[in-house]
């Protein structure tokens, strides 16, 4: 069971990565189109801190460190609660091409799914025991 929780925490972290280069790609190719640009987007500086942060959370996850899995809950409340107030305030300008596509349609479900099927192992006791 330990070598499947770590081979799903991989996964999500790959969905991830992968949704945030969808995110700088968009960004980078919005910005290109239209003449200003936003120097003071916090919501783009807050999701690169917080960026980082999820993938040290990853990190021990897979190392079984207890330190992860008590920050695994709040770190996926706050991406929801980071993604709905970034819209609020800035919203995304959005390129669909074939790239959207595949992260909005196939990836990004599949990473909240991922999501819930870690906290679920992280709530087993077989899981658990192994965290130090």
């Amino acid at each position: 069971m330990e070598n499947d929780f770590k081979k799903v925490v991989l996964v999500k972290s790959l969905l991830f990565s992968l949704i945030v280069f969808w995110g700088g790609y968009n960004s980078t190719v919005m910005n290109a189109n239209e003449s200003r640009e936003y120097f003071t987007d916090v919501g783009n500086i807050l999701f690169i801190f917080f960026s980082i942060i999820y993938m040290f959370n990853a990190f021990f996850l897979i190392m079984l460190k207890n330190f992860g899995r008590l920050t695994y809950l709040p770190l996926v409340l706050l991406f929801v609660f980071l993604g709905f107030i970034s819209e609020l305030f800035n919203p995304m300008q959005i390129k669909k091409d074939y790239f959207y596509l595949f992260i909005f349609y196939i990836i990004s479900p599949l990473f909240f799914v991922m999501q819930g099927v870690v906290l679920t192992m992280l709530m087993s006791k077989s899981i658990q025991e192994n965290f130090h």
